[in-house]
């Protein structure tokens, strides 16, 4: 597969001596790389940090023309929360860089998610096309809202976690990360927690003799 391809080059390109997969001349092949991950929602972390890298290392590869391969690779790592992956990457950024306009609009996202304003986060991101348009975006980041539930809630009200999961076009997908969390919906609540959390717990009292307690009492 093209996939299994793409894996094959960069392996060949990363084997060699010092920094030889930070070669300028392989900028070309790390930059259809990123293009083929945001449409077939694939991942390749090192290949996507040697883009920063190589324009870090080398600033007369980039000019404004090339802030576009910059942002794939920001909102490809934004997509693996709660991984550090997006605090790696921001890390690698010139200022020029930073201060592009995306740029910043990808660091409010990245806020919104990092602080759970997760119903804020789904109306921003209706304002750039690189998040609607980056497969598997939506997912990755419903299954940061999962993540983030089960660590905060047991219950949830049906009503407020549609909130918190976004927009969705069929009651299916909200059935399919119910199965695949776990979540037990009854009526209009939602449990999300553990499971071994719905186990009731019992209490134990276990009785002493009179006997046996009263010495015990006596001791001062």
């Amino acid at each position: 597969t093209q996939i299994n391809l793409f894996k094959a080059v960069v392996s060949t390109q990363s084997t060699g001596e010092g920094l030889s997969r930070l070669n300028p001349e392989k900028l070309d092949f790390y930059i259809d790389y990123i293009k083929f991950q945001v449409s077939h929602g694939f991942y390749d972390p090192d290949a996507n940090l040697n883009i920063l890298k190589l324009y870090q290392f080398s600033p007369e590869l980039y000019s404004r023309s090339c802030v576009g391969n910059v942002h794939m690779v920001l909102v490809k790592a934004l997509m693996q929360l709660p991984n550090s992956d997006y605090v790696l990457c921001r890390a690698q950024l010139s200022q020029d860089m930073i201060d592009d306009p995306l740029t910043k609009k990808i660091d409010e996202v990245a806020r919104l998610l990092e602080t759970c304003q997760f119903p804020e986060f789904w109306n921003v991101i209706q304002e750039e096309k690189i998040f609607t348009t980056t497969v598997g975006f939506v997912e990755a980041v419903r299954n940061f809202v999962c993540f983030v539930l089960k660590l905060t809630y047991k219950n949830v009200e049906k009503d407020f976690l549609m909130q918190l999961l976004g927009p969705m076009t069929d009651q299916a997908i909200f059935e399919d990360l119910a199965e695949k969390n776990n979540w037990v919906v009854t009526g209009d609540t939602v449990f999300v927690g553990e499971k071994e959390e719905m186990v009731e717990q019992k209490e134990i009292v276990e009785k002493m003799p009179i006997d046996v307690v009263t010495p015990i009492l006596a001791i001062r």
